[in-house]
């Protein structure tokens, strides 16, 4: 008898627990399959690999390749053209930051992948890559912020 009123007894605090971000389904997150996330995931730190190596050796018409630009309506709609100047000095701007950063913090350890719904690009989404960069003591957890643009995925920003 006496478990039978200990479990009445707390069947109300099981029925009414919540976790997580309770009950009410997010609506800004573009749900995935595994493979495809894994894979969208793996592509994105390539390319973040692969701006690092540009960033070393100073490469930017590489890096250009790599890069999303902002139009005039801040809509990421294209990758860096080079023979803009404007454009020209946007991918070196971020080549250099690149450069700085990973010189400061040199180890890389993946967090997670999201994909977004948003309104800043033709494509409707925002992939974004969570990475905890650290160097000695001190660390920083970094938002790498890429934009399907075309067939290609291209750095917004981090």
């Amino acid at each position: 008898m006496k478990k039978l009123a200990l479990f009445f007894f707390l069947l109300p605090s099981f029925a009414f627990a919540q976790g997580g971000i309770g009950n009410t389904p997010r609506t800004d997150i573009v749900m995935l399959s595994v493979v495809a996330r894994d894979s969208l995931s793996d592509l994105a730190f390539s390319e973040i690999m692969g701006l690092k190596r540009y960033a070393e050796t100073n490469n930017v018409d590489s890096a250009a390749l790599l890069l999303a630009y902002k139009d005039s309506g801040n809509t990421w709609t294209h990758a860096v053209n080079l023979s803009s100047t404007v454009e020209r000095q946007y991918a070196a701007d971020v080549i250099a930051k690149i450069e700085k950063f990973f010189h400061d913090y040199a180890d890389t350890r993946k967090q997670y992948y999201t994909v977004y719904k948003t309104k800043e690009t033709p494509s409707g989404q925002r992939h974004t890559y969570v990475i905890v960069h650290s160097s000695g003591k001190k660390q920083r957890t970094v938002n790498w912020v890429f934009y399907p643009i075309g067939d290609k995925l291209l750095l917004g920003s981090f």
